[in-house]
């Protein structure tokens, strides 16, 4: 499953995510799009991003 996919099943957007994650936008726009791979990301980032999406940190898609 794709990141964008999860962000519209929170109905959330890329910037309300990033806003409650903490995560800089353009970071997070990265990811959502592909150019950034979450493997690459440091783990306080996608434990951010697991938080602000109210899953585990293995629910993340890795490509």
């Amino acid at each position: 499953m794709q990141l964008s996919i999860l962000l519209k099943q929170q109905n959330m957007s890329a910037y309300q995510c990033s806003k409650l994650s903490g995560i800089p936008y353009t970071t997070l726009l990265e990811l959502v799009k592909g150019k950034t791979s979450i493997e690459k990301c440091a783990a306080e980032t996608i434990y951010r991003l697991a938080s602000a999406l109210n899953i585990t940190m293995g629910q993340l898609p890795t490509h």
